[in-house]
């Protein structure tokens, strides 16, 4: 059976749960040989990849870390021999006040949501520039990039920024490597909801198809990205929200 992503090597970060899981996972099942990069333990997903029949590693990675993220890319692209895909998942949420939010609160966000995706994009991009082979980088924004969303500052700051390192990368190497985001709306992960009902979240943030998204559902886009449908396509945000946001 052909794969379409047989052959390709890919990393993805904040993998241990939640979208990057999905997609990790996503990825391993078009056979991809897929690190399972997260700060957190990665033995569950890979176990689970490995379980599916797919190929897996882990990695111990902390994205605000540049020492970390470029000492993990450059083991993974030594023994890899190449590097094809990157997806930057890994994200945290903070909701508070502009007037109670905290510079320690801002810089904890921004470092995750916007530097990590910085530094993991820099080195995915160094790496696939030095192997010669092109590739794909695909970065996790949010539906909040587009719209002012009371109590989030830094979260839709940082998202919006993402969105601003995509089409700046975009232009900066392509043809070559495409450079792309997804912009997730709710999606039922433990990080979002966080004790929150689906149904709730849905009703909360009014979106047209009346749900929140599955993880696999994004997972299918960042698929979509890294093939065929996504070989025309670069600077791109693909929204994912179920009409959350409308740009």
């Amino acid at each position: 059976m052909c794969r379409f992503l047989d052959g390709k090597a890919a990393l993805v970060t904040g993998a241990a749960s939640g979208i990057g899981r999905a997609i990790a996972e996503a990825f391993a099942s078009q056979g991809a040989i897929v690190t399972v990069a997260d700060r957190g333990d990665c033995s569950e997903a890979v176990a689970a990849i490995e379980a599916a029949g797919g190929q897996a590693m882990a990695l111990a990675m902390d994205v605000t870390d540049e020492a970390s993220v470029v000492d993990g890319f450059t083991s993974v692209s030594a023994q890899m021999g190449r590097l094809d895909l990157s997806v930057a998942s890994a994200g945290i949420s903070l909701e508070g006040p502009l007037l109670e939010t905290s510079l320690a609160d801002w810089n904890r966000v921004i470092g995750v949501n916007l530097t990590g995706v910085f530094l993991t994009g820099r080195e995915a991009i160094r790496a696939m520039v030095a192997h010669g082979n092109g590739g794909r980088v695909i970065s996790i924004a949010s539906d909040h990039a587009y719209f002012g969303w009371e109590g989030r500052s830094a979260y839709n700051a940082s998202k919006a920024g993402v969105l601003g390192l995509t089409r700046v990368w975009a232009r900066e190497f392509g043809p070559d490597i495409l450079v792309n985001a997804i912009c997730p709306g709710p999606v039922a992960t433990p990080l979002l909801l966080d004790g929150i009902m689906p149904e709730d979240m849905a009703r909360e943030t009014d979106i047209p198809l009346g749900r929140v998204g599955q993880p696999d559902e994004i997972a299918a886009v960042a698929l979509a990205l890294a093939g065929k449908a996504g070989s025309f396509t670069t600077g791109q945000a693909w929204g994912a929200n179920g009409g959350s946001a409308m740009p």
